[in-house]
């Protein structure tokens, strides 16, 4: 069928309304395009379609640049130029806010960087000598020879990852670099001799380390420039993948919060420390609080190397976690399904005077703010561009108790 598209749908998706079908969900189209499409899936409200031809092109549709856009799952948004992109994601969040948030607000956007070249970890399927990502909605594998969205430390390991099945089973590979070299995991690959051999020739010295199920190889952990601390993580741990746009969220959450000398500041889902060691400069005392082992192991080394002697670390869930003692901030980043009933709880217990909420979901960040806009007042809402040529939108909320 032929439809004619309107808003941009947080997944990567525009609305349509085709006459007797109810809500259209249109991948690959943008707003205002006449599209021909076919239909993915249908349920009683709505349904899923793709665009075959694009019958009236919106003048923001650009040609995108890497060859396998559309069949590899990991970019949505690559056929519409970058400040569009910028222009629709803050309108979802606005929409989100509207829809679930029940309020209109004008989110701002952050200054933008560089659309290409910004991933500093990603996770690669192996099959063979087939090495690449899942392609869209299925688990089959998109072979790639570069990835536009990756430095160019990572994608200079791919070659040597095409050949691994001389020497180990590998399905999964996870690479992290600090832009000059990488390092990388294998899970459930054992230690090999030959395989440490291949890698280390085979990348052209760019992987120095590796994590293998049994053991590593190397230098295993990398360490990032973080506002004055020096954080180090291990490729199977967690951190943000766009490095730059994370040093300047981190940097924005500062200046909010100014130099507070006698302040505490709460971290809940502290993981390594990513908010908690750099703001931990900026006032008396902080509170990282964590649960996953690896993160927290991560989190105590990361405490320790860089000296921080006014940062207590708290091995617990958020749900679990008993606030004692007054807290003047709070800085949040929850996984995308947002707080728990029992989280927000624990959130209400703190009284924090401010609190920083940083998301990875527009609508459970609507929907957490709503649930505490009797106790806070939102006074700044700002979409952060983590992951441009893909659907992901971060977002920064900050709360302030009435």
């Amino acid at each position: 069928m032929t439809v004619t598209t309107g808003s941009p749908v947080y997944g990567g998706y525009a609305l349509a309304r085709p006459e007797g079908m109810g809500v259209l969900f249109v991948r690959w189209a943008l707003p205002g395009e006449v599209v021909s499409v076919r239909l993915v899936e249908r349920k009683r409200e709505y349904a899923f379609a793709e665009a075959v031809e694009v019958l009236s092109p919106s003048p923001r549709r650009v040609d995108p640049p890497c060859e396998v856009f559309g069949k590899c799952g990991g970019c949505q948004l690559q056929h519409a130029d970058y400040p569009y992109q910028l222009e629709m994601k803050r309108e979802i969040l606005q929409e989100a806010f509207r829809r679930i948030g029940k309020r209109e607000v004008a989110p701002e956007t952050a200054p933008p960087m560089e659309p290409f070249g910004y991933r500093y970890r990603g996770r690669f399927r192996v099959d063979g000598e087939r090495v690449g990502f899942h392609g869209e909605r299925s688990h089959r594998l998109v072979p790639v020879s570069h990835c536009p969205l990756m430095l160019d430390a990572i994608n200079a390991v791919l070659p040597g990852l095409r050949r691994l099945h001389r020497f180990a089973k590998a399905s999964e590979v996870q690479v992290a670099s600090d832009g000059i070299r990488a390092s990388a995991f294998f899970p459930g690959v054992p230690f090999g001799k030959g395989m440490v051999e291949h890698l280390a020739g085979g990348t052209g010295g760019v992987l120095s380390g590796a994590r293998f199920e049994n053991r590593s190889w190397g230098k295993e952990r990398i360490t990032l420039p973080l506002d004055g601390i020096s954080y180090s993580v291990s490729p199977r741990g967690f951190f943000q993948a766009n490095w730059r746009m994370n040093q300047a969220m981190v940097r924005r959450i500062g200046s909010i919060l100014g130099e507070s000398a006698g302040a505490r500041l709460l971290d809940l889902y502290a993981g390594a420390g990513n908010f908690a060691l750099p703001l931990a400069t900026k006032v008396r005392e902080v509170v990282a609080v964590e649960g996953e082992a690896l993160s927290f192991r991560e989190l105590s080394r990361n405490v320790r190397e860089n000296a921080l002697g006014n940062v207590r670390i708290v091995r617990s869930s958020v749900e679990s976690f008993r606030p004692k003692g007054r807290f003047d901030a709070l800085v949040l980043d929850p996984p995308r399904a947002g707080l728990s009933e029992r989280a927000l709880a624990r959130v209400r217990e703190t009284s924090a005077g401010k609190i920083f909420y940083v998301s990875c979901n527009p609508s459970t960040l609507a929907r957490d703010v709503r649930s505490m806009s009797d106790r806070y007042d939102l006074s700044l809402l700002e979409m952060h561009d983590f992951f441009p040529n893909t659907h992901h939108v971060e977002a920064l909320a900050i709360l302030t108790l009435r």
